[in-house]
């Protein structure tokens, strides 16, 4: 049985349509896009979007016509993610965050450590 979840995702109006407009322009439909572990950087984890259909060990979000999955381990960790438009994110485009963040997350190469 697939889990369905409220308030997994945060987004906002903007970024709700600036995503949208992403999955439009690459011809992505259904909108169905899981959001996944791509690695870790110095600041802690990075992650991607791929297309993808759910199974029973995902969270899934529906927002209005986008359907969002994540592995249920990976909501767990992070307890879900905040996706921001270019302009919520000052200019540095679109951008996708865990709500939770290891304040212990660094390394040895930053002098005074890294921002998240």
């Amino acid at each position: 049985m697939i889990n369905t979840m409220t308030n997994m995702i945060e987004i906002s109006d903007a970024g709700y349509q600036e995503f949208n407009d992403l999955l439009e322009a690459n011809d992505i439909e259904p909108k169905v896009v899981r959001l996944a572990l791509a690695g870790f950087g110095c600041s802690g984890p990075r992650f991607g979007l791929m297309v993808d259909e759910a199974s029973d060990s995902d969270v899934v979000e529906v927002i209005k016509d986008i359907t969002f999955i994540v592995a249920k381990d990976l909501y767990e960790e992070y307890q879900g993610f905040v996706i921001l438009s270019d302009e919520e994110n000052y200019g540095g485009g679109m951008s996708l965050r865990p709500k939770k963040i290891d304040e212990n997350i660094g390394c040895s190469t930053c002098a005074t450590g890294c921002a998240v």
